[in-house]
């Protein structure tokens, strides 16, 4: 048991050394995206954030500390929790995405100014983390209602494959994924964070110019044989 423990952690710690190696890691913003179902119940919310009072500025986080308890920072909501791997369904790390809903009053603009994900073992343990570096980035429209639709961020090539590793290591459905977060001209509304699973991505423009010529040859193949079955 011991030697085995000794394993798992001496793999870990090789990762995590090819990880900390990666440079340029970080997330990138996708734009707009709608999410089905309506409201929290139907996505995995990670953290919630609300200016207090009459600020128009707020911040937030969710992580584990040392020792594998549950830390709320800031202004982050109650609500706000870590998730497990094992609950996204995710095996393939360019698929992770973390959806940012602004519900601000009237849908009026907000500025992202932080946006950092981490991963956690179940001690506590950072493994991973990377960061939207175009922050400070001004949103200027948001959405009514929330956990429907939001701006979507994924993973760049570095950060994807640095996380893949760490999830082909054994117990990696247990490992958690933890977020810090911060907006200025926040006018009242709560800023919801969720994690989505892109199965299917959409097609590049190329990939759809290959379909219809795929589609266009199969039609002509059906003409000609069809012509010669009547010969």
């Amino acid at each position: 048991m011991k030697t085995g423990k000794f394993l798992i952690s001496a793999a870990t710690l090789a990762v995590m050394a090819l990880v900390s190696t990666s440079s340029y890691a970080n997330l990138i913003l996708l734009g707009e995206t709608p999410i089905s179902g309506t409201g929290l119940g139907a996505v995995n919310t990670i953290l919630t954030i609300q200016s207090p009072g009459n600020s128009s500025f707020e911040s937030g986080s969710v992580g584990l500390a040392p020792g594998g308890a549950q830390v709320l920072t800031g202004n982050a909501k109650p609500s706000s929790t870590v998730l497990p791997f094992s609950a996204l369904g995710i095996t393939d790390a360019s698929h992770l995405r973390v959806i940012f809903n602004a519900a601000e009053p009237g849908a009026n603009s907000i500025i992202l100014d932080s946006l950092v994900l981490n991963m956690f073992n179940p001690i506590g343990e950072l493994l991973f983390n990377t960061s939207y570096t175009g922050a400070p980035h001004t949103f200027a429209n948001t959405f009514s209602g929330t956990g429907n639709t939001g701006f979507a961020f994924a993973l760049d090539e570095a950060s994807a494959a640095a996380m893949q590793s760490l999830l082909s290591l054994p117990g990696a459905g247990n490992f958690l994924l933890g977020l810090s977060a911060s907006a200025s001209m926040a006018t009242g509304g709560q800023e919801t964070f969720f994690m989505a699973n892109a199965i299917s991505p959409v097609p590049e423009p190329e990939t759809y110019a290959l379909m219809l010529a795929g589609l266009g040859l199969m039609g002509f193949v059906g003409r000609r044989r069809a012509k010669k079955s009547f010969s």
